[in-house]
């Protein structure tokens, strides 16, 4: 029976290891930066500081909590 992978090579593969585990840390930099500029965002435009968007609904107006979902950056 063949082996489906052949590292002869240590070298390379502590080189993909290596270069895995930066892409993964990078990936999770990423998400954590993105959930603070969604938590900016939600802060900035709807006066909310406490990690909640329920809570930021509910703070709104009848008339502004009617229109936000159907805002789209970019449109107008």
């Amino acid at each position: 029976m063949h082996r489906l992978h052949a590292y002869p090579d240590l070298r390379a593969m502590f080189r993909r290891l290596l270069i895995a585990t930066l892409i993964g840390i990078l990936a999770a930099l990423a998400v954590a930066a993105f959930r603070h500029a969604m938590q900016l965002l939600e802060w900035i435009f709807l006066s909310n500081d406490t990690g909640s968007l329920v809570n930021a609904a509910e703070g709104l107006s009848p008339w502004r909590r009617l229109i936000t979902p159907g805002f789209r950056p970019g449109d107008g």
